[in-house]
C-alpha cells in the first residue's frame, strides 16, 4: 500500500529539468518552456532541435518565445555574381503553455520550408498584396533591373532608397526610424488615413488599404483606386505606380504571381513640368560670391555651387567625384567619377555611371578647373583636424562625421545653401507650363544649377550641343524638362516690312500700301 502511495506521489511531481545551454538539442515542450534567454546585446537567442530539421526556437531579450522555420531559398549574391541558397527564417507562432504547441510545430514546419524555398503563389490563393512587396524588398532590388533588355544594370543606389521609402510609406504604410518631430508624425497619419480610409470609387465602396488586398482579387480597379487616393500630389501617385507595376512584373519573371499585370491599362495623372533657372544677374552674384574672399572660409561648398552652375551636371554626379582614378572595385562602386590626370592640362573627368546608365567624359572648362584648383591649394594651408581630414580624403567633396572616408549627400550642405539664399537674396525664374507665363519665385536649389546650365547652353550652341552637355539621350528630354526661354525672341512686330516709322502705326494697324498724307 504504502508503495503505491509513493508511486503516485512520484508520477504526480515534475522533473526538474537542468538549464540547456547547448545551442542544438533534442526539443520537448517542457525543455522549451524551460528554456532561459541566454543572447548577447539584446540579440534574439537561437536554439534548433536536433530531431526536427529546419526547426527553430528563437528567444528574445524579454523572455518571449517563437518558432521558426529555417529555409535556404535562391538568393542572388552580388559579390559572387551568381545564385545560392542562403538561410532565411520564417516566423511561426509562439510557444504556448500547452503540450500540443511543440508537436504542432513538427508537424508543419516542413510545410513553411517549402513556401520559403518554392515561394510559388497561385493567383487565387488568399495571399496579399503586402507578401509581394516585402518578397520585393528583400531579394528583387539585389538582382538586375526589369527595364534593362539589352545590357544587364544593377538598381543604383539612389533607386534602391527611393523604391524602399515608397514601398513602405504608400504601400506597406510602415512608419521609419527617421520620422520623429510631431510634424513628420502627423504628416505619416495623414498619409495612412488617406491611403486606408473607405471611399467610393465609380459608384463602388473601397475597404481596404491597397497592401490587403488579396491576389485574387487583384485588378486594374484596385490599382485605379490607389492612383485615385493619391490624386492631390500627382507625381507621387505616378512614382507609387510605376513602384507597383514593377512589382507585379518582378513577381510574374519569379512565378509569385500568375496574372496579367493590372498596373498596364493604368493612366498616369500629367505631371507639371517644373521648368526654371536662375536668372543671369543672380547667377553673376552666385558667381561673384564664389570668386570672392569667402571662398577661403568654405571652399567645398561654394566650389561646388560653381561647378553645378559651369558643368551642367547633376548633383549626384558631383557628389562622388575622386581625385584620382581608384584601384579596387569596392572604391570604384563608392564613388560618381574621377579627374583625369594632369586634368589642369587634359580638361577632362570621368563619370562612370550616369542616370542614363553610360559612361561620359565631362570636359572642364579653364573656369572650373580654377575653382578646382583654389580649392586642392585651401586644403594644404593651415592645420586643424578638418585639414588633415581633406589631405587624407581622395573626395573633392568629403563629409566632416566621417573624417573624409565618404562623400557628401544630398542633406551635407542643406543649411550652407539656405544661408546662401538669405545672404544673396536670389530668386528663381519658372515658366507655367498652363500659362506660359514667367514667374519668379525664391531661392536657388541645388538641380536648379544643372537646369541653369543647360538653358545657358542652348541660347548659345544650340538644342543639340545643350543636350550632349546634358548627356540626354534625345533633345526632347532636353526641351521638354532643362531649356527655359523667355520667349523674347517671338516678340516680333511685322515679318513683311523691314522698317516700320512711327507716323505709318495707326491704333495698332500698319497700312501695306503706300498713301499720300491729307493737309
Amino acid at each position: 500500500m504504502t508503495n503505491e502511495i509513493t508511486d503516485k506521489i512520484s508520477k504526480g511531481r515534475k522533473r526538474k529539468i537542468p538549464p540547456i545551454t547547448e545551442t542544438t538539442f533534442k526539443f520537448s515542450q517542457d525543455r522549451c518552456s524551460a528554456l532561459k534567454y541566454q543572447g548577447k546585446n539584446d540579440r534574439p537567442d537561437r536554439r534548433f532541435d536536433s530531431q526536427t530539421e529546419s526547426l527553430c526556437l528563437m528567444i528574445t531579450s524579454n523572455g518571449q518565445k517563437t518558432f521558426y522555420a529555417v529555409g535556404k531559398p535562391l538568393m542572388f549574391n552580388k559579390k559572387k555574381q551568381k545564385m545560392e541558397r542562403n538561410a532565411s527564417y520564417k516566423k511561426m507562432f509562439a510557444l504556448s503553455s500547452q503540450k500540443k504547441s511543440y508537436d504542432h510545430a513538427r508537424n508543419v514546419v516542413q510545410e513553411y520550408v517549402a513556401a520559403m524555398e518554392n515561394p510559388t503563389v497561385d493567383a487565387n490563393a488568399d495571399e496579399k498584396f503586402s507578401f509581394l512587396a516585402k518578397e520585393f524588398l528583400s531579394r528583387g532590388m539585389s538582382d538586375y533591373r526589369l527595364a534593362d533588355s539589352a545590357e544587364k544594370h544593377e538598381y543604383k543606389e539612389g533607386t534602391i532608397k527611393k523604391y524602399t521609402k515608397l514601398i513602405n510609406t504608400y504601400l506597406l504604410l510602415k512608419s521609419s526610424k527617421h520620422i520623429t518631430t510631431p510634424f513628420q508624425k502627423n504628416r505619416f497619419g495623414a498619409i495612412v488615413q488617406k491611403l486606408s480610409e473607405v471611399i467610393v470609387y465609380n459608384g463602388m465602396p473601397s475597404t481596404l488599404p491597397f497592401k490587403d488586398i488579396a491576389l485574387k482579387s487583384l485588378d486594374e480597379r484596385e490599382v485605379n483606386i490607389l492612383h485615385h487616393r493619391l490624386k492631390e500630389t500627382p507625381t507621387v501617385a505616378n512614382d507609387v505606380l510605376r513602384v507597383v507595376s514593377v512589382i507585379m512584373s518582378w513577381s510574374r519573371k519569379q512565378k509569385l504571381f500568375r496574372g496579367e499585370n493590372p498596373c498596364d491599362l493604368v493612366t498616369k495623372f500629367q505631371e507639371q513640368k517644373i521648368k526654371a533657372k536662375l536668372p543671369d544677374d543672380q547667377v553673376a552674384k552666385v558667381m561673384n560670391h564664389c570668386k570672392s574672399k569667402a571662398f577661403e572660409s568654405d571652399p567645398q561648398f561654394l566650389c561646388f555651387i560653381a561647378l553645378l552652375l559651369l558643368l551642367g551636371k547633376r548633383q549626384s554626379e558631383l557628389y562622388g567625384l575622386r581625385w584620382k582614378e581608384p584601384f579596387s572595385k569596392k572604391e570604384i562602386n563608392e564613388c560618381s567619377g574621377w579627374l583625369l590626370p594632369n586634368y589642369a592640362k587634359t580638361k577632362y573627368a570621368y563619370l562612370r555611371d550616369t542616370k542614363n546608365r553610360k559612361i561620359e567624359r565631362v570636359y572642364l572648362d579653364s573656369e572650373s578647373i580654377a575653382f578646382i584648383e583654389r580649392m586642392d591649394r585651401l586644403r594644404y594651408e593651415g592645420s586643424s583636424e578638418r585639414k588633415t581630414d581633406l589631405i587624407k580624403s581622395a573626395f573633392l567633396f568629403p563629409t566632416v562625421q566621417w573624417q573624409g572616408q565618404r562623400h557628401i549627400t544630398d542633406s551635407s550642405f542643406r543649411k550652407k545653401l539656405i544661408k546662401l539664399n538669405e545672404k544673396l537674396e536670389l530668386t528663381t525664374t519658372w515658366k507655367d507650363a498652363d500659362t506660359g507665363e514667367m514667374k519668379v519665385q525664391g531661392g536657388l536649389q541645388f538641380k536648379l544649377g544643372r537646369k541653369t546650365a543647360i538653358s545657358k547652353f542652348e541660347e548659345k550652341f544650340g538644342i543639340e550641343i545643350a543636350s550632349k552637355k546634358a548627356n540626354h539621350s534625345s533633345t526632347k528630354v532636353t526641351r521638354d524638362h532643362y531649356v527655359v526661354k523667355d520667349d523674347k525672341e517671338l516678340e516680333i512686330e511685322n515679318i513683311y516690312q523691314n522698317k516700320i516709322a512711327k507716323e505709318d502705326i495707326i491704333k495698332g494697324v500698319i497700312e501695306t500700301l503706300p498713301f499720300k498724307k491729307t493737309k
